[in-house]
């Protein structure tokens, strides 16, 4: 049976991320990764078996970004046919050994990424990508997928060039990112926008890989079905979850292996004909996939509310970034905290520097702070960030917080929103700053730059790499962690820069994350301990569900700095499903999801539970203000400040120093 048949006649299970496992095992490419199928061909095979055992009924070669153009810049572009060769055949014979029908389907990525200096001849780009089509076929794939392209025209132009080189079938999958209006590609096309430019080719199937997890991706599943021409399947292929950086250098994505197996078989309820996985899937998501399928078809339900943001998109590089405590900076002798020279400057100075958070920090007899996040998914327009602001003000809150977005075509930056917002309502706005992809000496003018703009309130982190093909980019830049980052602050504050000079004092009040919904807590305690050393005045939660582990951290770490609690008010069950199983470092407890699913897209008891949490952790002096967060039209924050300002004020008198 040909591949074209196998799909006309029923569904067929994918494999998942092959560098995930290729990580695990220890691994490492030092030019790119499709190498390994010559340096390590039986890992590459022993990782084909693997998904094979599991059920998958396709498996991809490990090719993506295996083309000349890729390939040249780790100075392997005389190796394209070996590679791809090699990688087709160890893919059939893991197939062959497996003594049971599937289909090796070769990966063609695009042929040029961002990391590819100047621009690229389109001759040069379609002989690119049919010589790694040639070599393919030569090397015996029943099929092949253009996958993880980022604009619909790319995609269609990748299709003609590969049919230019073999007759073998075509996949065409473009990837999505999460926008306030819906899925779009980078390039602001919708899936029918897709569907319609490629659809026109007639692949055999056209569908989405990577960039959205599995929640998110259900929704282009379903308008790709109802978009594309008649005899064209669709293929459904997520990401995990999101990604983050961990303390062993490697990547982690959110994973549950059995909410990804319950939307495999939501996807061919929505019409999907090939499902599978991409970044930080494993065998045990496809193992879970397969059980799913295998218990019979299931109702398509109404529309889950996406959730996730824009996340980098795939590519070809592997780096393993370090985030030990060995890269912090050493400040020079006489900075950082205990505030000295440079504060006795700042505190006298009226204007930039003495707002809410400010009078907070400093008054002798600490009162509960809130704070209200104004940024939030909605329209790219200040004029939407300065209207929640006002709202948040007129509600109760005390200061405003510039977050950072995800989405990754918003033409305004945070530091932008955060001095708009400052201007337009004279008060000011606390906002993240992380050291991701930012030398040393970029981050001093970064903070030099916000004072001049009278942004002195800020919360360092260190923030997460973009990943592409379940891997940090390699060529990123992070000198410093947040730890660093506080350290550099500080060292401003004090009026000595990052070599030791002397300049004139920046009135910086410095505070620092607290991830209490990490896996590794003793760490986290650790981190905690060297962030207040180096400078950190208060910390801020990452938004929480439950309390005991935060207690448990703040205990461990025993430091004595303020903390403020960031609560966001779960909008309904999508929203809490999405952050159970999706997003990395949140816990969300098995009641709290009873309670939401119970009300399904009721945002009632979202509010209802974090004023609980609120107030628990106001009465027993856990924390000493808090940060609202709710996305979406001003008075929908307004609400969820008028509550919650109204427990932080009826807790007020049982406030105290832990």
């Amino acid at each position: 049976m040909t591949f074209a048949d196998a799909l006309a006649a029923g569904t067929l299970l994918g494999d998942g991320a092959m560098g995930t496992l290729a990580q695990a095992t220890g691994a490492r490419a030092e030019g790119a990764v499709s190498e390994l199928v010559l340096l390590a061909p039986e890992l590459v095979g022993a990782l084909h078996r693997r998904y094979l055992d599991v059920g998958a009924d396709v498996i991809q070669t490990h090719t993506y970004g295996a083309s000349r153009l890729r390939l040249a810049r780790h100075g392997l572009a005389r190796q394209v046919g070996e590679i791809n060769v090699a990688a087709a055949r160890l893919a059939r014979e893991a197939r062959d050994e497996a003594g049971r029908p599937a289909f090796v389907a070769g990966s063609i990525s695009p042929a040029t990424s961002p990391r590819i200096a100047g621009p690229v001849e389109a001759a040069a780009v379609r002989a690119a990508l049919r010589e790694q089509a040639d070599a393919l076929a030569e090397g015996g794939v029943d099929v092949l997928v253009c996958e993880t392209f980022a604009h619909a025209e790319e995609l269609a132009e990748a299709v003609e060039a590969v049919r230019a080189a073999t007759d073998l079938p075509v996949i065409a999958q473009a990837t999505f990112i999460e926008e306030d209006g819906g899925p779009v590609t980078t390039h602001g096309e919708t899936p029918e926008d897709v569907a319609r430019v490629v659809g026109a080719l007639g692949p055999v199937a056209l569908g989405s890989n990577c960039t959205l997890g599995p929640q998110g991706l259900l929704t282009v599943v379903r308008r790709l079905a109802a978009a594309v021409p008649d005899g064209i399947a669709v293929t459904a292929l997520p990401n995990a979850g999101l990604p983050h950086v961990v303390s062993d250098r490697s990547v982690r994505f959110a994973s549950d292996a059995a909410h990804f197996g319950r939307y495999a078989a939501r996807y061919v309820a929505a019409g999907a004909r090939l499902v599978g996985g991409c970044c930080g899937t494993t065998p045990a998501h496809v193992a879970a996939a397969a059980a799913e399928l295998a218990r019979g078809p299931v109702v398509d339900e109404p529309p889950a509310l996406p959730i996730v943001r824009g996340v980098p998109l795939r590519g070809d590089d592997v780096a393993f970034l370090p985030l030990d405590d060995s890269n912090d900076v050493s400040l020079p002798q006489g900075a950082g905290l205990p505030r000295g020279e440079g504060a006795a400057v700042g505190a006298g100075r009226e204007g930039p520097g003495r707002g809410a958070v400010a009078r907070w920090l400093d008054a002798p007899r600490r009162t509960p702070l809130l704070v209200a996040e104004v940024t939030g998914p909605g329209a790219d327009d200040l004029d939407v960030h300065v209207a929640r602001g006002r709202a948040a003000l007129a509600a109760g809150a005390a200061a405003l917080w510039a977050g950072r977005e995800r989405a990754r075509r918003r033409r305004t930056t945070t530091a932008g929103v955060a001095a708009g917002v400052h201007e337009a309502l004279d008060v000011d706005v606390a906002l993240t700053v992380t050291s991701w992809n930012t030398s040393r000496m970029a981050l001093q003018a970064d903070l030099l730059g916000l004072d001049a703009l009278g942004l002195h309130t800020i919360v360092t982190e260190t923030g997460n790499p973009p990943v592409h093909a379940d891997r940090a980019v390699r060529d990123g830049v992070w000198e410093v962690d947040a730890v660093g980052l506080v350290g550099l602050a500080a060292s401003l504050t004090a009026g000595v820069d990052a070599d030791g000079a002397r300049l004139a004092p920046t009135p910086f009040r410095v505070g620092v994350r607290v991830t209490s919904g990490t896996d590794d807590l003793d760490r986290e305690m650790h981190r905690v301990r060297l962030k207040v050393e180096a400078g950190a005045e208060f910390l801020v939660t990452r938004p929480v569900y439950e309390l005991d582990r935060l207690r448990r951290v703040l205990a461990g770490a025993g430091v004595d700095v303020p903390v403020l609690l960031s609560l966001a008010p779960l909008s309904g069950f999508a929203e809490a499903e999405h952050l159970r199983h999706e997003v990395p470092d949140v816990v969300l407890p098995d009641a709290v999801l009873a309670r939401v699913r119970a009300a399904g897209e009721d945002p009632a008891p979202g509010l209802d539970l974090a004023a609980e949490l609120a107030a628990e952790a106001l009465a027993e002096g856990l924390v000493h203000g808090l940060v609202v967060r709710r996305p979406g039209p001003p008075e929908l924050l307004a609400e969820a400040v008028t509550r919650l300002g109204a427990v932080l004020r009826a807790s007020a008198g049982q406030l105290g120093r832990r």
